[in-house]
């Protein structure tokens, strides 16, 4: 093995890290945008239309949907690691990720010492 190769892997890897926290951010801005358009309209409605048209249960419909989405957002989160995603695909099999672990394990070195001899 060369370290040119040894180089492309580890771009390739970067890559793809990159992509996958563009994908979680794109999804939180979706999220976010869904979920506080409707309360933007209803608070449009309420200021500058007609009232009657907002009774309370219709109102809190689009506020829950914030509030909602405002605790999804940590499991898109933690759905886009790869590390939660392999302990998911262990405990949870019948979700059918597939993650494979050489991808995201990283390579440690370890460093043992001998025993110093006692000088007498």
């Amino acid at each position: 093995m060369n370290v040119e190769s040894l180089r492309a892997n580890q771009s390739q890897q970067n890559e793809s890290a990159e992509l996958r926290i563009a994908k979680a951010a794109i999804t939180i801005c979706f999220l976010f945008v869904a979920s506080w358009t409707p309360y933007a309209v209803l608070a449009l409605i309420g200021g500058f239309g007609d009232q009657s048209l907002l009774s309370p249960g219709v109102s809190m419909i689009p506020a829950l949907n914030c509030k909602l989405v405002a605790c999804i957002d940590p499991y898109v989160y933690a759905i886009s690691h790869p590390k939660y995603r392999i302990e998911l695909q262990k405990r949870l099999p019948w979700l059918a990720i597939k993650e494979s672990t050489t991808e995201t394990q990283s390579t440690t070195t370890e460093t043992t010492t001998a025993p110093l001899a006692a000088a007498t």
